[in-house]
């Protein structure tokens, strides 16, 4: 008997292994190979669960707490005064205070979590605003105090669902949540009432054997090999488990990943980070060669791929990752290795046909969604997207510029080779070509910017050469479209970005109280002159100008990675 088993054993094995072989030999036979398709995915990071904080079944005599983690405008403001009056309502002698935070709702408030412990709050709602990367902060932060031992519970959108999922099982605490439609003038009666009960019930339940789980949390590992197959099959694994930007891909063999690893003296296991946003990964070396592979670089590229996570993560860019806003990243390369990459700055330099340009800006979205575990529509929730977030990456036309470089402004020394990640990629203004008053018509256009921060003004070769004729300084140019980027004063004071700007400006002394003191109608600059900055970058076809919405500029030097 156990030697027929044996024997049936034996069989299925040999017969599946020559289905395999066949199917192999029918592959060889159309002429396609297979490939051996090395997983792109960061890991994620083990961590310690985070048990809820205990509730307090009877909020009579308490202090509640609800979080604006918004100012203005958040869709809840309605909620947040109807869930002080039900509290009130099921526990007549809660104290009830709606308080703002004192940061930006992504940053830490040490100040309010003192207060709330010094003023023993009872439990907590912490409201969001209709934006992905708003919510996942919220959790964040609440899960920060349920360790601290204040119970509580997100108030959120339900079109945001997947952020919470996403964010509760990252940070490793389940963290209680009411989701209601947006906006909250759509609920119905029955629709507000349940939201109310909804979260009363998350502040006053008892905890479940879930929520009170404490240890380590080790998450499952990928495999080193994503899939075997044809080219096709390989396309449509990585494309049916969101893995590519929706191109099709070089698929990253073990061959192709030894090739790519030639390109920089360090070792495949060194870490880049432990945190690549949105979802916190970690990031080797061989898995941004992996990436690299599969955007279509040159091993020759691996010291830009690694000096563009570098730069990317000397901010903490999980909010815009997450926004709704579809922002994007604009990388300018200066240097030596422009040449040496062959590299192209004339026309059509942005949004190129050059093989260099286009990989290593495209690489850099294939690390946002396999480094950092980025979905559209999941934890990257852009409402319209940005088409300069395929690939944004270029090198500044220094042999034409009449100036000293980027780099050199930024203050690195001339010559030496660099990246400079600057984000936003909202909106762009131009082409200015034969304008006749061009600094004002830039300056005026940046100053309509939704998000008053500076701007990046990329000129063309032809127009460099007609202010190298003029004699203009780089510092000249800068100073007249500042000049001309004007804002009335009530619509600096209202705007809520431009609030935080002043805020910004203030403290650096670049705008004094007086200035937000003049008639609603007095013209003031939109933003410090400091975040105003020129790139010669394209052709000679006509002198031209473009103004992109981009900020913060974070510069790396690119040599550390050879």
């Amino acid at each position: 008997m156990e030697k027929h088993y044996m024997v049936g054993i034996l069989s299925v094995l040999i017969f599946g292994i020559c289905s395999m072989v066949y199917a192999q030999t029918v592959d060889a036979m159309k002429g396609e190979a297979l490939f051996a398709a090395l997983d792109p995915r960061g890991t994620q990071p083990a961590g310690d669960l985070i048990p809820l904080a205990p509730r307090v079944p009877d909020l009579n005599g308490k202090l509640v707490y609800i979080i604006k983690s918004w100012p203005q405008g958040s869709g809840l403001e309605g909620m947040f005064f109807n869930t002080a009056d039900a509290l009130k309502r099921r526990f007549p002698s809660v104290t009830v205070a709606i308080k703002e935070r004192n940061t930006r709702y992504s940053f830490d408030d040490p100040k309010l979590w003192k207060e709330m412990k010094d003023k023993n709050v009872a439990a907590f709602i912490y409201g969001v605003a209709p934006s992905s990367s708003t919510t996942a902060y919220a959790f964040k932060y609440s899960a920060k105090l349920e360790k601290d031992g204040i119970p509580g519970a997100v108030l959120m959108f339900d079109s945001l669902l997947s952020v919470a999922q996403e964010t509760t099982k990252r940070i490793g605490a389940p963290v209680r949540y009411t989701a209601v439609i947006y906006p909250e003038t759509a609920l119905n009666e029955k629709q507000k009432s349940d939201a109310l009960n909804s979260i009363i019930d998350n502040l006053t339940r008892p905890l479940s054997s879930e929520e009170i789980k404490t240890g380590r949390y080790e998450p499952p590992k990928h495999p080193r090999i994503a899939v075997t197959g044809t080219l096709s099959q390989v396309q449509d694994y990585f494309y049916k488990e969101g893995l590519i930007d929706g191109l099709p891909i070089i698929p990253p063999t073990e061959d192709k990943l030894a090739e790519m690893l030639q390109g920089t003296s360090h070792k495949p296991d060194e870490v880049l980070t432990t945190g690549f946003p949105p979802e916190r990964l970690v990031a080797t070396v061989e898995k941004i060669a992996i990436n690299g592979v599969m955007a279509g670089c040159k091993p020759s590229y691996m010291p830009v791929l690694l000096a563009s996570v570098e730069a990317f993560m000397k901010r903490d860019y999980e909010a815009v990752v997450r926004s709704t806003g579809s922002f994007s990243f604009m990388e300018i390369i200066n240097g030596p290795i422009r040449k040496e990459l062959d590299m192209n700055a004339d026309a059509w330099a942005v949004g190129s046909v050059n093989q260099a340009n286009a990989s290593i800006g495209r690489a850099l979205r294939l690390f946002i969604i396999n480094l950092g575990g980025g979905k559209p529509g999941v934890n990257m929730m852009g409402v319209i997207g940005n088409t300069s977030s395929v690939s944004f990456c270029f090198p500044e036309y220094e042999e034409r510029s009449p100036w000293a470089p980027l780099s050199v402004d930024l203050g690195f020394k001339p010559g030496e080779n660099t990246l400079t990640m600057f984000n936003g990629g909202w909106a762009h203004m131009g082409n200015y070509g034969y304008t006749s008053r061009p600094f004002f018509d830039v300056g005026r256009d940046i100053a309509a910017f939704e998000y008053p921060s500076g701007a990046v003004i990329l000129l063309s070769a032809g127009r460099a050469d007609v202010l190298k004729e003029e004699g203009l300084s780089k510092e000249e140019v800068i100073d007249r479209i500042w000049k001309e980027a004007l804002l009335p004063v009530g619509e600096y004071k209202t705007g809520s970005f431009s609030r935080r700007m002043a805020v910004d400006r203030a403290k650096k002394g670049d705008l004094k109280k007086e200035d937000l003191d003049q008639p609603d109608n007095t013209l003031i600059s939109a933003y410090s002159r400091d975040t105003i900055y020129i790139v010669v970058v394209g052709g000679d076809g006509a002198p031209m100008m473009q103004a992109w919405q981009m900020s913060r500029p974070q510069t790396v030097s690119i040599d550390k990675w050879r």
